[in-house]
């Protein structure tokens, strides 16, 4: 009687247990990425899905939602379980700019969310078409001053790339159209075929068209002259220092996600960003791997909320722009 009481007892104890507590994960992945396909988080996920795959002995698999600017992504991922079967690669965009750009989002980046790791960051590059007459900054400065109207480009409102042709706008005063896509593949699309004027765009999405000569590069954002473009000029070195916006993705959970998996998330997806193989691939692409603890993504998000909040009102810049 002893006995059974004994079993019964553990059998209470284990099913008194967190489900999958002890076996996590038992079961595929899913990444949330709430762009389309070809994005820089795509590309993030699948530079690293194999290093995760191997860590966790369980496969990735990537979930696209689309639209609103990040919006419909935010707002699926939320509702999702807390169980660490479902994650949100989330960029500064819908985490920090859309939340002050929006007016009013429905979901919170703080609250809605656990931080799990940040993954990369990367600067922007100014391109124009390969068949544009504008050959450097200047010239495009000329034809702006000229009282020219110019269309950008952006993967979505409130991207960086908004950000900054809206900066470019207000420094200058120039008749620039704004005219956002959804995703980072069609609006390239539109500079390669001559449709729009200019385009900020991530100098890891940016590059190989600039290698095929589909596009012309004409300045960079980053603070320094990078190693893939020392020939090209900082923003800053042609006299407008405040075009910054650097790009960085974070990986993300449901909020309330137990702290031990989101550790098991942190150290598995970490490892896989220092694989010699993915660091390579990502400097191939222009991009900074910046693994790093949940407090730190956490840290990051709260600055960026702060100055991003602060850009976007001395800029006036407005959703529907």
């Amino acid at each position: 009687m002893k006995r059974l009481i004994g079993i019964a007892s553990a059998l209470a104890l284990c099913m008194s247990q967190p489900a999958g507590a002890e076996t996590y994960p038992s079961r595929h992945i899913t990444v949330v990425v709430p762009y389309a396909p070809g994005g820089l988080g795509d590309l993030s996920i699948r530079r690293i899905e194999q290093g995760v795959t191997r860590e966790l002995k369980q496969p990735i698999v990537v979930d696209y939602k689309p639209g609103g600017g990040g919006a419909v992504g935010a707002n699926f991922a939320k509702t999702l379980p807390a169980d660490g079967y479902s994650l949100f690669i989330a960029n500064a965009t819908i985490m920090a700019i859309n939340p002050t750009l929006m007016g009013k989002v429905t979901y919170d980046p703080v609250k809605d969310f656990a931080p799990v790791t940040m993954l990369v960051s990367t600067s922007h590059v100014l391109v124009v078409p390969a068949s544009s007459p504008v050959k450097s900054f200047a010239d495009l400065l000329d034809l702006i001053k000229q009282g020219k109207h110019l269309t950008f480009a952006s993967s979505g409102v409130g991207g960086g790339g908004h950000l900054l042709g809206e900066m470019l706008k207000q420094k200058t005063g120039g008749a620039l159209t704004h005219v956002p896509y959804k995703g980072a593949a069609p609006a390239m699309q539109d500079v390669l075929g001559g449709r729009i004027d200019f385009y900020f765009e991530s100098v890891a999405l940016a590059a190989p068209h600039v290698a095929s000569g589909g596009i012309r590069a004409l300045a960079v954002t980053s603070r320094q002259r990078l190693k893939a473009y020392p020939d090209m000029p900082t923003m800053t070195e042609l006299g407008y220092p405040d075009l910054q916006a650097d790009s960085w993705f974070g990986l993300f959970a449901p909020k309330n996600v137990p702290p031990q998996i989101a550790e098991t998330l942190n150290a598995a997806f970490g490892k896989a960003l220092k694989e010699p193989a993915a660091v390579k691939a990502f400097d191939d692409l222009g991009l900074d791997v910046l693994p790093g603890s949940p407090r730190e993504l956490a840290d990051t998000l709260r600055t960026d909320l702060a100055r991003y909040r602060e850009l976007i009102t001395q800029v006036g810049m407005k959703a529907e722009q």
